[in-house]
């Protein structure tokens, strides 16, 4: 049976299938405005009754031919074409995902509600759903809000088109951001810092200095309202293509919606005692959820306007900058200006972007001391691990044993297990850390050489071709 039922949180239909007797059988959840469709007899598909009348299909079941009993959604259809783009921002949706209990689940459904989606979606009728909230403890204690895969669509669809767009400003401020950017990311944002450290002070031979802030409780810091102010300017100047409205509508509605107020509390809740009030949606009035995509490109294009400004004051300096998500690195080799400038800017995000800058994580050195930037000790000519990272990777790999130990993993956990493992590897391999990798691995029990084996030098780790999962 096809059911289609009301949900009273957003007014939206949900799907859901169930089987009645040797047929299925369609049926109304709550009235008679819905449509209904019912079995035409023992041998022919389906009797489907609108509120204007009866509609038979004769078409013999046990044929090869497949029916489907669909209602119109409004007077005007959506476009095709319209809801192929809801169908390609699904299946970029299910890239890497499609393992997950959510993305199966929802696989059973989609030709059902992908052209529901797509109907809320054009009509303007789309309300985002209910989200799942849990704190995780790795690498400190973090609230994360975890949109239903139904909204993940959305927000993809909304990353297809705006993230080209992203990507353009960031390239015009010379590829100074380096989170949440394909072909971007740590080991990337470090080479920067480092040739700009070395270049600045003529390979270490003239005076230069860094600074390093960061910004206190960033995500729950962000206004919406002026966020969504700089996204509607930017879509409006920007933006050229298809459904240039909607995607003013949708945006909207992501940025100024509350997963708060609708949500599923999946930690237990004594665990909030510990986390900061800063750091919470529940005690803040402004803030983005943390584990949305949106979130992640949404504050990264409000920190292209910091980077603007950074650009603006240092005209004509020599100078280096790096962005990565709340942590940024100046270096200059003009000492006086650096320090007038550290307050401006402070100013600035204070004044025009409503950020703070940490008033303890602050770092001001000649760079011939090095700094520390996302895990790693830049100094000059070499990198080094943080001694944070090391233990990070020390005790993730010590709970990856003594699950190995107690057995019962399938070829999907071991795959799990090699890409976390490959991942700390991976971040490793540039610095100086053959010996901290080697004693890392090299006291994995048993249970992980019978499934896993080395490659190089401790730099990779490989599944036993035995205990791969088959696709």
């Amino acid at each position: 049976m096809i059911r289609v039922s009301y949900n009273p949180l957003n007014g939206r239909l949900a799907a859901s299938q169930e089987k009645c007797g040797s047929y299925y059988v369609a049926e109304s959840h709550r009235n008679s405005n819905f449509w209904s469709c019912s079995e035409n007899n023992a041998t022919n598909a389906w009797n489907v009754n609108f509120q204007n009348g009866t509609v038979n299909n004769n078409n013999n079941k046990y044929n090869s031919n497949v029916v489907w009993a669909v209602s119109a959604f409004t007077d005007y259809p959506v476009p095709q074409s319209f809801i192929n783009s809801v169908w390609e921002a699904y299946h970029d949706c299910l890239r890497g995902k499609m393992r997950s209990a959510q993305a199966v689940e929802y696989m059973t459904k989609a030709n059902v509600d992908i052209p529901v989606l797509a109907n809320e979606m054009w009509e303007g009728t789309y309300k985002p759903g209910t989200s799942t909230c849990f704190l995780v403890k790795y690498p400190k204690l973090r609230e994360v809000f975890a949109a239903s895969f139904r909204d993940r669509i959305v927000h993809h669809w909304i990353a297809l088109r705006l993230t080209p767009l992203f990507e353009k400003r960031f390239e015009s401020q010379g590829n100074v951001s380096f989170n949440c950017r394909k072909g971007f990311g740590t080991d990337k944002a470090v080479t920067h810092v480092a040739e700009g450290m070395r270049s600045i002070s003529n390979n270490y031979r003239r005076p230069a200095w860094v600074f390093r802030g960061d910004l206190e409780g960033f995500f729950m810091s962000i206004n919406k309202d002026l966020l969504w102010c700089l996204l509607e300017r930017f879509i409006k100047r920007k933006y050229n293509g298809e459904y240039k409205n909607l995607l003013l509508y949708l945006v909207r509605e992501v940025v100024m919606h509350h997963p708060e107020k609708d949500c599923i509390i999946n930690s237990p809740p004594e665990w909030w005692n510990e986390l900061n009030p800063r750091k919470s949606l529940f005690t803040m009035e402004t803030g983005l959820p943390i584990g949305n995509l949106t979130t992640q490109l949404f504050a990264n294009f409000l920190m292209s306007h910091f980077i603007s400004y950074v650009h603006w004051l240092f005209r004509g300096k020599n100078y280096c900058v790096a962005q990565f998500v709340d942590d940024f690195i100046l270096v200059s080799d003009d000492l006086k200006f650096l320090k007038e400038s550290i307050f401006k800017i402070e100013n600035f995000l204070k004044d025009k972007l409503g950020l703070t800058m940490h008033k303890e994580k602050r770092y001001f050195q000649p760079v011939s001391h090095g700094v520390l930037f996302v895990g790693t000790y830049i100094k000059p000519g070499r990198l080094y691990l943080s001694n944070r990272t090391i233990r990070h990777m020390r005790k993730r790999f010590q709970d990856i044993d003594k699950l190995m130990k107690e057995g019962d993993m399938t070829p999907a956990d071991c795959r799990y297990v090699e890409c976390v493992m490959n991942s700390y590897l991976g971040f490793c391999r540039r610095r100086r850390t053959y010996r901290k990798r080697r004693k890392a691995i090299d006291k994995m029990g048993m249970g992980f050489w019978e499934k896993m084996y080395i490659v190089g030098p401790y730099e990779i780790v490989k599944l036993k071709k035995k205990y791969k999962l088959k696709l």
